[in-house]
């Protein structure tokens, strides 16, 4: 297949879009068979001219045929890095707040500048490298999503970089990105401040990409990116007018009520009357260590809502422990991103002094390998009249009388079940080798007292013997009786 040029100047001829789809459709028939794409990538190729378009405009000078295998490599892409399912909140937070990757204002031509602060990356495992190569390709896509082909310019800041901070492997994912994954959206690639000491780094970079290509790249300094950049839109460390420090902020995530289907009542403290055992998981969840603790509330887990996925059980649920920390009662609600996904019971009421609750989150069926991105939403308020309707209350409590806290959903693939039988098992071989231990010893033990006793008895047989002989002994004549005379006489 032809290299990609990302060029996007020359309009594509207008049956060229019906027939790479023709062609990609038949190619790639047994992939599609096979499931190799996200259906919902393959709806669009299957109607979507425009993303068509932009894909025959990408490769202006390519065959239709080479165009069909870059959207097959693009699809697989996709599928792999499941794009379609990914959100802001498929990232920790610890990643948005290190600022390493971000956008900010607009180039001259009022494209979206996107920030990569070479310096603050550090190459390390690759768990962590996938990571960044995701949070990167989600920033594109999300571009992508609201405005197919409308370019970007990606600003690499290289000031204070070392070459600890250069990954070959990162940088050739970001090119790959623009040249397969997401056509025409690339305007300008600018190299602000890059150090000398790669310049053999860009030697290599630089086969990686078309002529044309490389002809998008600028290598700037203070001066010389004002070229692309307005002043009054770069910040003041590259020369710019702008006094900005990166922070992040949590967006607001849309949580929703959840709706309580269930015909269990709930007794006056908001404890569902279910009798339902916590399993080993639960009680891992609600041990003393792994607590938030509020002003209001003691909430366990404290940060990871987890779901032990098991074989043979129909039903996954986690469970959610609510303590009160007040003389008074302290109301409560239960919320989720996606209430489509979860049935919780009980999902509000009130949290009693000295009376927990217990929350159950079961997820609906269907969703039970699509749930790493939720989160859910606990809400407190204290109630200090008990007289007033608790619903009442929440419409017309302050904003700031309200406790928040977050918890984040995630899947548990480990078995418990196996991991305590397979603990059971082993302390059962230790007691067993224990009990063959401790009947050695026993034997030996009857065994020294054997011989004990034995040697005692030899010891009481010589002395009785020595005895008995010393009392036989015969009288032979007048001498001995002469000297038996001659003792008694003194």
């Amino acid at each position: 297949m032809a290299a990609p040029e990302m060029v996007d100047d020359e309009p594509a001829a207008p049956d060229q879009v019906s027939s790479v789809r023709r062609i990609f459709l038949d190619k790639y028939r047994e992939s599609i068979e096979k499931g190799t794409y996200d259906n919902r990538d393959l709806e669009k190729i299957k109607t979507d001219d425009e993303l068509l378009d932009l894909y025959c405009k990408h490769i202006p000078k390519a065959k239709d045929d080479d165009v069909a295998s870059l959207i097959h490599d693009s699809l697989k892409w996709r599928l792999e890095y499941q794009m379609n399912d990914m959100s802001d909140e498929s990232f920790e937070e610890k990643i948005w707040e290190q600022g390493a990757i971000f956008y900010h204002n607009t180039d001259k031509d009022g494209h979206k500048v996107l920030i990569i602060r070479v310096k603050l990356h550090r190459k390390g495992d690759n768990q962590y490298l996938n990571t960044v190569k995701r949070f990167f390709a989600w920033h594109i896509e999300k571009i992508f999503r609201e405005t197919p082909g409308e370019p970007i310019v990606m600003l690499f800041d290289m000031y204070g970089a070392g070459l600890a901070n250069l990954d070959m492997d990162f940088i050739k994912f970001c090119i790959n990105c623009f040249k397969y994954n997401y056509p025409c959206i690339l305007a300008l690639m600018l190299v602000y401040e890059m150090p000398w000491i790669f310049n053999a780094a860009w030697k290599i970079i630089k086969t990686w990409l078309s002529p044309e290509a490389v002809q998008k790249i600028k290598f700037v300094d203070k001066l010389t990116i004002q070229e692309f950049i307005s002043r009054d839109q770069l910040m003041e460390q590259m020369g710019g007018t702008e006094k900005f420090q990166y922070s992040y902020s949590p967006p607001n995530t849309m949580f929703s009520e959840v709706e309580n289907n269930s015909s269990t009542k709930l007794s006056p403290d908001g404890v569902a009357s279910t009798k339902k055992a916590l399993g080993p998981l639960d009680k891992r969840n609600n041990t003393k260590d792994n607590c938030f603790r509020s002003r209001l509330l003691q909430i366990r887990p404290a940060e990871e809502l987890s779901f032990q996925v098991e074989d043979n059980v129909k039903e996954i649920f986690s469970t959610i422990s609510l303590s009160n920390t007040l003389n008074n009662p302290v109301a409560y609600k239960v919320k989720t991103t996606s209430p489509e996904k979860f049935r919780v019971r009980p999902s509000g009421g009130l949290v009693m002094p000295g009376s927990p609750v217990i929350v159950f989150v079961h997820i609906q069926p269907g969703f039970e390998n699509n749930i790493q991105s939720d989160k859910f939403l606990v809400r407190a308020m204290e109630v200090t009249d008990e007289s007033k309707d608790v619903t009442e209350m929440w419409k017309t409590v302050q904003r700031e009388s309200i406790m928040e806290h977050r918890l984040r959903c995630i899947l548990n693939s480990e078995s418990i079940r196996s991991k305590s039988t397979s603990d059971i098992s082993s302390l059962t071989e230790k007691i067993e080798s224990v009990q063959i231990a401790n009947q050695r010893i026993e034997r030996r033990i009857q065994q020294i007292m054997f011989l004990q006793v034995l040697f005692l008895l030899v010891v009481i047989l010589a002395i009785v013997s020595d005895y008995w002989h010393s009392n036989q002994t015969p009288i032979t004549g007048g001498h001995d009786l002469d000297q038996k005379a001659k003792y008694c006489t003194q």
